[in-house]
């Protein structure tokens, strides 16, 4: 248990402020009190207490993503001249494979811990504290970093939500999903993303099998329109929006404004690597840029924020026990410590870098952060370079430090050939352990038992392992040797920029954020 003493920016109803206010975060990871609020609970006597030096918000949710993906660049089709107009179509493009499905397969295959751990790094310098988007295959151990919101058990065995991130396109495939629903589970689906006014039957057939209830979040929704939106709010369901990479890909994004017009719950995400954000601190920029970019704004400051904290928070609080994207009494104790620049707490939050980023706890365990403030909460907490800046993180073991990840995914990218020879040994003893569960979980119609091993495996298309898997079956999943490239740093800089400038779809919407770097 410590004290964490400051400004407290709780996003709570009614937008309380405390310029000169303490979160005292419990043993159980929950947050026992925030002063003045609160009354000072017993038990914190002897408390570390620490002076934040900055403003405390709740943890960001990042609520969409697809992890596997995160250490691989930008990516654009140079055969493609205008922008797709449905998720059906980049994933045949002729490029995919090579540079996005089969690197992601082998890193996945052959260190999936420390792939796992690398893009969870690079999620927590930008503040994350939940993100959702785990790959299929192993499960990786709660609270291991950040909260994986997929496979998040809270202390507990239960299982809080389903995720379907390919479409499923009948209600026989929905029918898993729907049941779940109706046993109070979480639903998170892809739905209508694209330009194309046809992908609104994906929505529709959501409606049709009775899962727009408040246990839906919905991703995308870049077809959608106001009668949807109309009916999403009946449901009380929830919609993600990823900006970036709608315009990425699509040249156009979900009409946002008559959702938020319609009463929908609006969160953000920043997607994967591919087509999106370092972290979802540099999404809530984007939702800046085009909030401007509109004849009228459409969000306040105030709830470009709620975007990522709150909202979500509300949206996962129906189905997790304890609410979370508050700072308040009960709540998991998920906490961001940002510098502040800005006389506004909200403009100051989404101005922030990495580099505002002070101190950031998950489940009441500081995780990363400055080392002034990290030794006194987590002295076996190692050191990290993030670009110019000196921090500490705290992997959870000893052994683990950000060197020793960098250096177990650097040996795949020099010898990809022994890291597919690697992957083959486990998937034939994965295979023979279990062949049917191995077999379905290849095809991604079931969980893996992986038997220790930990394996990752793709949830975004993958058209080289489709072929093969109708072809030789399930032996024809261990991914072959290619080229990985170089992994991406941890924070936002001009390489990275200069990419996005590169890209026409966007019609230079995104090159603005390079003016929130100074």
């Amino acid at each position: 248990m410590f004290v964490l003493r400051g400004t407290v920016v709780t996003m709570r109803s009614g937008g309380e402020v405390l310029e000169q206010g303490a979160v005292y975060v419990g043993d159980d990871g929950l947050i026992a009190a925030v002063t003045p609020l609160d009354a000072v609970p017993a038990g914190f006597e002897n408390a570390p207490r620490l002076v934040a030096g900055g403003l405390i918000y709740p943890g960001l949710i990042d609520l969409h993503n697809h992890l596997m993906y995160n250490s691989l660049p930008l990516w654009t089709e140079p055969s493609r001249t205008v922008p797709w107009t449905s998720h059906n179509q980049w994933g045949r493009a002729p490029t995919y494979s090579e540079q996005i499905s089969q690197p992601a397969r082998l890193l996945g295959a052959a260190a999936g811990r420390a792939l796992l751990r690398y893009v969870e790094t690079r999620a927590i310098v930008g503040g994350t504290t939940s993100i959702q988007g785990n790959p299929r295959g192993a499960v990786p151990p709660d609270n291991d970093l950040i909260r994986n919101v997929d496979s998040e058990k809270l202390g507990t065995r239960d299982d809080f939500i389903r995720v379907s991130t390919l479409v499923a396109d009948s209600k026989e495939a929905l029918a898993p999903y729907a049941a779940a629903v109706q046993q109070g589970r979480g639903f998170i689906a892809h739905s209508a993303e694209g330009s194309d006014p046809k992908l609104r039957k994906e929505f529709q057939l959501l409606d049709e099998v009775g899962v727009v209830t408040p246990q839906l979040v919905a991703i995308h929704g870049g077809a959608l329109t106001a009668a949807d939106f109309a009916r999403m709010k009946a449901g009380r369901s929830s919609l993600v929006w990823s900006p970036f990479s709608n315009y990425w890909l699509y040249g156009a994004t979900a009409d946002v404004a008559t959702a938020k017009a319609a009463g929908v719950r609006l969160c953000i995400g920043s997607d994967w690597a591919p087509s999106g954000t370092r972290n979802v601190l540099w999404e809530l920029k984007v939702a800046d840029i085009w909030n401007k970019a509109q004849p009228s704004p459409v969000f306040t400051d105030e709830e470009l924020v709620q975007l990522a904290t709150s909202n979500p928070g509300e949206a996962l609080s129906g189905v997790w026990p304890h609410p979370l994207g508050r700072i308040e009494r009960g709540a998991l104790a998920d906490l961001i410590v940002v510098r502040r620049d800005h006389a506004d707490v909200h403009r100051n939050l989404i101005a922030a870098t990495e580099a505002d980023v002070r101190l950031v706890v998950v489940g009441g365990r500081a995780r990363y952060g400055l080392r002034s403030l990290m030794k006194v909460v987590a002295p076996a907490a190692t050191a990290i370079s993030v670009g110019r800046l000196s921090r500490s993180i705290d992997y959870g073991d000893p052994t683990v430090t950000w060197k020793s990840v960098l250096s177990e995914l650097e040996e795949i990218r020099k010898n990809p050939s022994a890291a597919s020879a690697r992957a083959a040994a486990t998937f034939a003893a994965l295979a023979a352990a279990d062949e049917t569960g191995f077999a379905a979980a290849v095809a991604g119609d079931g969980p893996m038992d992986t038997d220790g091993s930990f394996v990752l495996l793709p949830d975004m298309p993958a058209p080289e392992l489709d072929s093969e898997l109708r072809r030789r079956g399930p032996s024809a999943a261990t991914p072959p040797p290619v080229t990985i490239p170089p992994y991406e740093p941890l924070t936002t800089g001009s390489a990275w920029f200069d990419a996005v400038d590169a890209n026409p779809f966007h019609d230079g919407l995104l090159s603005g954020l390079r003016g929130y770097i100074t």
